[in-house]
């Protein structure tokens, strides 16, 4: 007992020891840092630094100050996408309707017109059907994502048991979906995807009859196709939605308590609730979001791996039945373009759709 007691009383004067080592040698670096903030040196520096934001706080207005941080804020970003976005796309639109080739003096190229572009839709194989395709699949996914997430963001937000368990559970998608883990499960991306397209035929396997039971039923075929299509791709929306949940589950988070509790008080029912509040406090997260699944559509689609092919063939040329020869280069550079083009389209097309939608509660 008496050796235990010298242990305890050992290890316990240790801990003391290095507490008040840490906390001496803590006291002694502020008082340090202190001393050097507080001498002559570093006042004058601190008077030289606040000169002109003090000059700027007397004659000019709160509001003007918040514009010119507003603007200094916004300066890296505009230079960052005038680099790296509008200077390469305007170079890029200049290749697709160019030669492109390497001389000895470097990069040449010379104008050839349309010639690009009439290839992409005329001859190509592949581009056109995979934009086509790409197209038509993200006006299905837009409003099946976003109807998706914000019904389970709106379940995720109500209490029970084992939410943080859940909650995780529709985030691992986002997880797995990341480019690192991709390249990691590459070799067993097959399986997967097999093995998933399986559950999914399992689970919709009387679709076909429950389509012909809707058209029987009168509803109109494109309705009845728009529910197949969805059916098929119930893994896709649950996997692609991770990000949406969580914008949309921020969202409802930031709805005023106060506003339910009225509500409860006038006899309103949780429907009444969903459409009167939260669904409108929530509307302009859907911007957002439609904005991110329009994007990720696009970079999930196949017209990247058809762009990506051309480019892949270096500075060579291609040679036309009718069109003549044309550089690799440019038409990697119309398919670039017709590829942003037709992206910033169907976005400006979609925020012009849902802005007659959102509600904002300040207005």
């Amino acid at each position: 007992m008496e050796v235990k007691q010298e242990k305890k009383s050992f290890f316990r004067n240790l801990g003391h020891s290095i507490a008040n080592g840490w906390r001496k040698m803590r006291n002694a670096i502020s008082n340090f840092f202190y001393k050097i903030r507080n001498s002559k040196f570093m006042r004058k520096v601190g008077e030289i630094l606040s000169f002109l934001p003090n000059k700027i706080a007397k004659h000019i207005p709160y509001r003007k100050r918040k514009a010119i941080w507003g603007v200094i804020f916004v300066i890296p970003l505009a230079i960052g996408f005038t680099y790296f976005f509008l200077i390469p796309f305007v170079q890029m639109f200049i290749y697709s309707f160019s030669f492109v080739t390497i001389g000895d003096a470097g990069l040449e190229q010379w104008g050839v017109g349309f010639k690009n572009y009439i290839y992409i839709f005329t001859e190509d194989p592949n581009f056109t059907e995979n934009f086509s395709k790409a197209v038509l699949s993200m006006l299905t996914d837009i409003p099946t994502i976003l109807i998706f997430s914000l019904l389970m963001a709106v379940i995720l937000n109500s209490k029970f048991k084992g939410r943080a368990l859940v909650r995780s559970i529709f985030f691992v998608p986002v997880i797995f979906n990341s480019q690192a883990v991709t390249a990691a499960i590459a070799n067993t991306s097959n399986s997967l995807n097999a093995a998933a397209s399986a559950s999914t035929n399992d689970l919709f396997a009387q679709m076909f009859n429950f389509s012909t039971f809707l058209q029987n039923a009168g509803i109109p075929y494109f309705l009845v196709s728009f529910i197949g299509s969805v059916s098929t791709k119930i893994y896709d929306i649950i996997s692609y939605s991770g990000i949406q949940i969580i914008i949309f589950l921020t969202a409802i988070q930031g709805v005023p308590v106060h506003l339910y509790e009225a509500a409860k008080m006038e006899g309103a029912t949780q429907y009444d609730m969903f459409w009167k509040i939260t669904f409108p406090m929530v509307s302009p997260m859907m911007l957002t979001c439609a904005v991110y699944t329009v994007v990720d559509a696009f970079l999930r689609s196949p017209i990247l791996s058809s762009i990506q092919a051309w480019y892949a063939k270096g500075t060579g040329t291609y040679g036309s039945k009718t069109l003549g020869t044309l550089s690799n280069y440019g038409i990697n550079a119309a398919m670039s373009v017709i590829f942003c083009l037709m992206s910033l389209l169907i976005v400006a097309i979609v925020l012009g759709i849902l802005s007659r939608l959102v509600f904002y509660y300040d207005d």
